[in-house]
């Protein structure tokens, strides 16, 4: 009975909780071939904080279109830290306006309460004088 039981919990802790939250970044500079974005967050379940991006943009698929790969992100905040990988496809249109879709990231390396915790989701967000907003759902585990 107790092996079910601890069973059970593993299975409800693995499923992991719905979260969402908004990221305002902006690219500060490079160092050699990645550019280095920060800015701040604020998440329904983490709270507030502070991201950094090191990211590194190639051409896209189609005329316009830029994939941008981030090596490494950080979040940081009051509780700890939770670094990964993750992308997006940044597309500036004719009339000038940038937006990002198809965003993806998986943070999996934690430092304080976030050790052996894993923070997964999808964002997008368009660009507006020098600050890129992101919208995300995530699923932090």
């Amino acid at each position: 009975m107790v092996a079910l039981a601890s069973t059970g919990v593993s299975f409800a802790a693995t499923k992991g909780k719905a979260d969402k939250g908004v990221a305002y970044v902006s690219a500060t500079h490079t160092v050699g071939k990645t550019l280095i974005v920060s800015g701040d967050f604020k998440d329904k379940l983490l709270g507030s904080g502070g991201i950094v991006y090191q990211t590194r943009v190639s051409p896209g698929n189609q005329p316009g279109t830029f994939l941008v790969k981030a090596r490494k992100i950080t979040i940081f905040t009051t509780k700890g830290s939770l670094s990964g990988k993750g992308q997006g496809t940044e597309t500036i249109a004719q009339d000038g306006t940038t937006t990002v879709s198809d965003g993806t990231f998986k943070l999996n390396k934690g430092t304080g309460a976030y050790k052996g915790h894993t923070f997964t989701g999808k964002f997008s967000g368009p660009l507006t004088d020098g600050i890129y907003k992101f919208t995300y759902t995530a699923t932090y585990r």
